[in-house]
């Protein structure tokens, strides 16, 4: 039983709008939070796809700044700009990862892993570095002379 001249102790409260606001925010804050955690797994679940995405836009995007800033035009080329768009999407964003993911990835099992090290540890690892001076050789004396200049130009 109560006391009867005793009340309960009453710990003021803020005002419902307060709350109201708090868990608005909270809410928006774990909205955004899990919009940013999905978009970040996109590239991992969808990696040819995020790569043409990425090839195509950025290819057309310097296309339309070195048209309006280099070339100071006052419209966009867009015929030209479809072609390097066209070439983003088949060659950057296609060929490119064929090349580089999929051959790359057989003739080099181990460069992910040494990718993933640490610099020390890179320094370490001999065969690591051989396969990435290997790597840089094809691509730079074997593939674009002879794939990538002649698709460029």
């Amino acid at each position: 039983k109560r006391h009867p001249t005793r009340t309960p102790l009453a710990l003021p409260q803020p005002p419902k709008d307060t709350l109201i606001s708090v868990n608005k925010k909270n809410h928006e804050h774990n909205t955004r939070k899990n919009m940013l955690s999905r978009l970040r797994k996109i590239p991992i679940q969808h990696p040819f796809a995020f790569g043409i995405l990425i090839s195509t836009t950025k290819t057309s995007l310097c296309d339309i700044l070195v048209q309006k800033v280099v070339e100071k035009r006052d419209a966009v080329d867009w015929r030209r700009n479809a072609a390097f768009s066209s070439f983003g999407f088949f060659y950057l964003g296609g060929v490119q990862y064929g090349l580089y993911v999929k051959v790359f990835g057989r003739l080099f099992p181990n460069a992910a892993g040494y990718a993933a090290k640490s610099l020390a540890e890179k320094v370490k690892d001999a065969r690591g570095t051989a396969d990435v001076v290997k790597q840089v050789f094809l691509d730079q004396f074997v593939h674009h002379p002879l794939a990538y200049f002649p698709v460029f130009y």
